[in-house]
């Protein structure tokens, strides 16, 4: 009898208490509410490399400069390095996850080398010295992102500011040849969103120039035969790149 009643008592004290938890339970059971909007359109920035864009970048340029006299057989190599920088504008389209787009770059150059050419014992006093001043690129790019990382190939157009010399140590005399040479680029790189709306990159580059006919010229009392001289270039760089 005693435990019918009590049965009877805690039976309503129960319900309630299952009522009252039904709510909470119900609550823990929802799913978790979506980010603002404003969450959202900075992940979707983050994601999309689409529009116009410009950049800084420095690095180091190594190339090869192949001298030769057609009279002669004579030839020599020399290798100008030196550090680069210079400002990059472009624009890119997206589909997906594939990224295309055209880009143009200047940049100052600072790669030179100088070599001995004449006989022993005194090799000095003959020397020839190749130079890279300047160069300029326009390029297509296309390449496959992976959110905030961008894999990437180009190639297009090299044109670069070139200057040769001989000098004849004995007399003082130094022919030069300067001018403007036009080739073919190609390169692959790597660049990362580390802000909505910047981001950071290293990229390789391959420049041919192909061969340039420097004439003969004579300096004073000394004259400097015709030659041919080849160049290609080498160059790793990194830059920032802002994107509006």
């Amino acid at each position: 009898m005693t435990t019918r009643f009590r049965l009877r008592f805690a039976a309503p004290f129960i319900g309630s208490v299952i009522i009252a938890a039904g709510p909470a339970a119900a609550a823990d059971l929802r799913l978790p509410a979506s980010p603002p909007p404003q969450i959202q359109a900075a992940s979707a920035a983050l994601l999309s490399w689409a529009g116009p864009y410009l950049g800084v970048q420095a690095g180091y340029l190594s190339g090869r400069s192949d001298v030769s006299f057609p009279a002669t057989g004579e030839f020599h190599f020399l290798d100008p390095k030196g550090a680069t920088v210079g400002a990059t504008a472009g624009f890119s389209a997206q589909w997906g996850r594939i990224v295309a787009g055209v880009e143009g770059d200047v940049n100052f150059v600072d790669a030179r080398a100088t070599i001995d050419t004449g006989f022993p014992p005194t090799p000095s006093l003959t020397q020839l010295q190749s130079a890279v001043n300047w160069n300029s690129h326009l390029r297509g790019r296309i390449g496959y992102s992976f959110g905030r990382t961008l894999l990437f190939a180009s190639g297009g157009l090299a044109i670069a500011g070139v200057e040769s010399k001989a000098f004849d140590n004995a007399s003082g005399a130094v022919a030069n040849w300067s001018d403007t040479r036009v080739g073919w680029s190609i390169g692959a790189g790597t660049e990362f969103r580390f802000a909505p709306n910047a981001s950071a990159r290293l990229e390789y580059l391959y420049d041919n120039y192909g061969s340039k006919t420097l004439g003969s010229q004579t300096v004073g009392a000394v004259n400097f035969a015709d030659r041919t001289s080849k160049l290609d270039t080498h160059t790793v760089r990194a830059g920032v790149y802002w994107r509006f």
